[in-house]
């Protein structure tokens, strides 16, 4: 049923017209779990921004919603689906679109309908259909907040971070450049005091031979001349 529906407005879907069925329901679009595999969704999700700047295409799935949509609205007299079922029968026919339409509607008014009814019926689908778009741009703008909004600002407080860690990185780099410049007076001052401390010894080590010299001298003299 879903199919003879979608064929009086898709020309390519083709099937035998015979008496209506009860429609079986398609599986609506799970607009918040979303029809891609998650791999996919991943990939996108790496994207702050969508790349997509073209023109959607007529979705298969889409339109079994919408046309779900407009077979629960419909009465039960006559309405403008069974108007379009009865222009499309007239397909295989060699016939102009105002004669198509002129034939279809002496048909419909053999059964009561007036072009009026007819308007106001296709009317009410419009309606429906207008329906279905407000129900679906709140779903969209409920997926803009969960997919994208939230997605950005998981990306700025990401951002945050880097550069908390970068300052706190700059930071331990200066630390380190000073700790450096630390070791390097202290080499400096360890140089020094090696420096000092072994002029200090040769010193010591110099008077002391210098007295050690001058007493011994002293010694010798002392034996020398005092016998």
């Amino acid at each position: 049923m879903l199919k003879k529906i979608k064929s009086l407005f898709i020309t390519e879907i083709e099937e035998p017209i015979g008496e209506e069925q009860p429609v079986e329901k398609v599986e609506k679009v799970d607009m918040e779990k979303g029809e891609k595999p998650e791999k996919e969704q991943r990939k996108e999700q790496k994207k702050e921004e969508s790349e997509f700047t073209g023109r959607g295409e007529p979705n298969p799935d889409f339109i079994g919603i919408l046309i779900n949509a407009m077979q629960d609205a419909r009465e039960e007299d006559f309405d403008y689906l069974h108007f379009k079922n009865n222009l499309k029968s007239l397909n295989h026919l060699d016939f102009d679109a105002p004669t198509q339409f002129k034939t279809a509607y002496a048909i419909a008014k053999n059964q009561g309908v007036d072009r009026d009814s007819l308007v106001k019926s296709a009317s009410s689908f419009i309606e429906v259909l207008n329906r279905e778009e407000d129900k679906f741009n709140q779903s969209l703008e409920s997926q803009k907040q969960n997919r994208i909004e939230l997605r950005k600002e998981n990306i700025r407080k990401l951002r945050d971070q880097i550069f908390e860690k970068q300052t706190e990185i700059e930071k331990l780099e200066e630390e380190i450049r000073q700790l450096e410049g630390d070791i390097g007076e202290e080499k400096n001052e360890l140089q020094e005091n090696r420096e000092r401390i072994e002029r200090t010894s040769a010193d010591f080590s110099a008077s002391l031979e210098f007295l050690k010299k001058k007493i011994t001298a002293d010694i010798e003299s002392l034996k020398k001349y005092l016998d």
